[in-house]
């Protein structure tokens, strides 16, 4: 049964019944994720381990102290916990729209209505747009179709016109130059597209060798993919001009989330490395070389929790990264210098957890919470949480990405 075909049955099952709908559309959309990375699965040879979106993993809990090395990263004056100034972005795949929050005030704009299922998003080097990637019909109050990647002004919280991509898309980066969009997109294509964004056109798409699930890009314009086999993961460079990929590197689980050091030196690769175990890899990148996985410990939800389970950000000084663990509401900081987890931040309650950013003066993290439609802001130096932002409201809540422009 194709996904037009479900959506239509579960829709028409749901009828008008309030309070039965959205939790039936919450489970479409899961579903339709699932079904997607299913496909890939299916593809690369019937892969044991599950496949899941790349934003929202659940993850466990770390178990060493916070002590002040693994956060002394934030600078601020002694004192209360002050907003820094800037906007964040939330992308809501659920409802088709992105929605920006002032960060001074805590307070959450109009949103910006996108065409399809936004999947991914990425900004600008420059910070003065935003760049969406869809894939299939969103489900929010207006529904849309699109398989695009569409650009958003963020000096007037505009969006573009849609960039047709002709296949759904995964994920996407920018070049640090601003001139080029890569868009990755697993099955059924297999493909790398490159746009031009100084005239908004879509190269050839290239086919690559394997299903892609991650792409992510250092500060000198190497990129890498993660590409699913058969029997595991596979992290490498890819030539972003032919498409080849590099030498592979065995990954101990499935990748969740990847992000590279600010000095382009390592990369931390988030993963579900077993039914209970989570770990976040670090990986040279010049000697290509893994090191010891960072243990998080604990249980994960099931893999059918609303998308996925990890999203990791590190500090503009590279000293400490942030896992935010969909499944268990927190947020463990891990100190890079000796690769050990400190004590998780609660948010309390049920929020989510589902995506996260800093800050560009380190002070602060964002983290956007799909169960509860907020986005908490955490005190780093503090290590604890502030006031939940209210965004969006109930079944249309998919958080599945926030950037922070200045």
């Amino acid at each position: 049964m194709d996904e037009t075909s479900v959506r239509a049955l579960l829709e028409t099952a749901i009828g008008d019944e309030p309070p039965i709908g959205p939790v039936a559309r919450s489970s479409l959309r899961a579903g339709i994720r699932l079904r997607r990375r299913a496909r890939i699965r299916r593809a690369a040879g019937g892969a044991a381990v599950v496949i899941v979106f790349a934003v929202v993993i659940p993850a466990a809990i770390g178990t060493l102290a916070n002590t002040p090395a693994s956060r002394h990263h934030a600078t601020r004056p002694p004192g209360p916990w002050v907003p820094p100034n800037g906007t964040a972005y939330v992308m809501n795949s659920g409802g088709g729209t992105v929605t920006p929050i002032d960060l001074a005030t805590s307070t959450a704009g109009k949103p910006i209505i996108v065409s399809g299922e936004p999947v991914a998003m990425t900004i600008a080097p420059d910070r003065k747009t935003a760049y969406v990637a869809s894939s299939a019909t969103n489900s929010g109050p207006e529904p849309t179709s699109a398989q695009a990647v569409q650009p958003i002004d963020l000096t007037t919280n505009t969006a573009g016109k849609p960039i047709d991509l002709q296949s759904p898309a995964d994920a996407i980066v920018v070049s640090p130059d601003g001139k080029t969009a890569y868009i990755i997109n697993g099955f059924p294509s297999r493909t790398l597209t490159r746009v031009d964004l100084a005239t908004n056109t879509p190269g050839k798409p290239i086919t690559l060798s394997g299903a892609p699930e991650t792409i992510t890009m250092a500060a000198d314009g190497t990129a890498y993919v993660t590409i699913q086999t058969a029997t595991a993961y596979d992290f490498m460079p890819i030539d972003l001009a032919t498409g080849k990929l590099g030498k592979p590197l065995k990954l101990s689980g499935q990748p969740g989330a990847i992000a590279i050091s600010p000095d382009g030196s390592t990369a931390y690769a988030a993963s579900q490395s077993s039914s209970t175990v989570i770990t976040v890899t670090p990986i040279n990148l010049t000697a290509s070389t893994a090191g010891k996985p960072i243990n998080l410990g604990g249980k994960p939800e099931p893999t059918n929790y609303y998308g996925e389970p990890l999203a990791i950000a590190i500090t503009p000084d590279g000293k400490t990264a942030y896992l935010a663990n969909g499944a268990s509401s927190t947020v463990t900081p891990i100190n890079l210098a000796t690769n050990t987890p400190g004590k998780p931040i609660n948010l309390g309650g049920k929020p989510g957890a589902d995506a996260i950013a800093i800050s560009p003066d380190g002070t602060t993290a964002y983290v956007a919470n799909q169960p509860s439609s907020t986005v908490t802001p955490i005190d780093l130096a503090a290590g604890t949480p502030e006031k939940p932002i209210k965004i969006g409201h109930g079944w249309d809540s998919g958080f599945e990405a926030i950037v922070i422009a200045p």
